[in-house]
């Protein structure tokens, strides 16, 4: 069973003096995955196997999302897509800004600076190494170093597959987070969210005592990674 169901409601931030941040409950997770899992079909229903540039995916994918959370209703949440995050120096100066893909905004998170739920994606090729490379050096990474999702318990990473077998990617980007940050932290089974896709990873965040677990869900975008 995944770690997250032994996290506390109250669980201290890594950042000092920080208010500890909102915990989602795994059956909101659940829920939140299943909507995105249907909003990534209707994604790839609407823009075919064409390919397309990440950014085009992931604003039609914003705008999936919000239909399908409409459409499960109960737990309501706002949904950003390419939100941005500001980048500080050591002395707290905003230096730059970085775009998460999608940002998750819960009630109880509204007013709580830093507080949501991220969503970072990347296109994937289980036939080109580069691919899960860049899924955990620019996305991955972006998360254990803290520039996404700082003090959190999680963030979810979701890897699109245009050629396939997910198997192959999967074993990939495992072999790959392996060989980044130590055997400990690849890809382990996440049968609590009740998705045949999704994985998890456990990472100590920006060298610090704070861990964070990703959760790594993949799908399918064209017909070829679909057989």
């Amino acid at each position: 069973m995944s770690v997250l169901g032994d996290f506390a409601d109250q669980r201290p931030s890594v950042l000092a003096g920080a208010p500890a941040f909102h915990q989602v409950r795994p059956q909101v997770l659940r829920r939140v995955l299943s909507t995105l899992d249907d909003a990534i079909g209707e994604t790839v229903r609407l823009l075919g196997d064409v390919p397309q540039i990440e950014p085009r995916f992931t604003r039609q994918l914003a705008a999936c999302f919000e239909d399908a959370r409409d459409a499960v209703g109960g737990v309501r949440y706002h949904i950003d897509h390419q939100a941005e995050l500001p980048v500080v120096d050591a002395s707290g100066r905003v230096i730059a800004h970085r775009r998460l893909d999608i940002r998750l905004l819960f009630t109880q998170q509204v007013g709580r600076r830093g507080d949501y739920l991220g969503i970072e994606c990347k296109y994937t090729d289980a036939s080109d190494r580069r691919t899960d490379d860049d899924y955990v050096g620019e996305g991955v990474d972006r998360i254990v170093s803290g520039a996404y999702a700082a003090g959190h318990p999680f963030a979810i990473m979701v890897g699109l597959e245009r050629v396939g077998p997910l198997a192959r990617t999967i074993a990939n980007i495992d072999a790959r987070l392996q060989a980044r940050y130590g055997s400990d932290q690849g890809l382990r089974a996440a049968s609590l969210w009740r998705l045949p896709m999704v994985r998890e990873s456990e990472h100590p965040q920006a060298g610090g005592p704070h861990r964070i677990v990703l959760v790594h869900g993949f799908w399918p975008v064209t017909s070829a990674a679909t057989a």
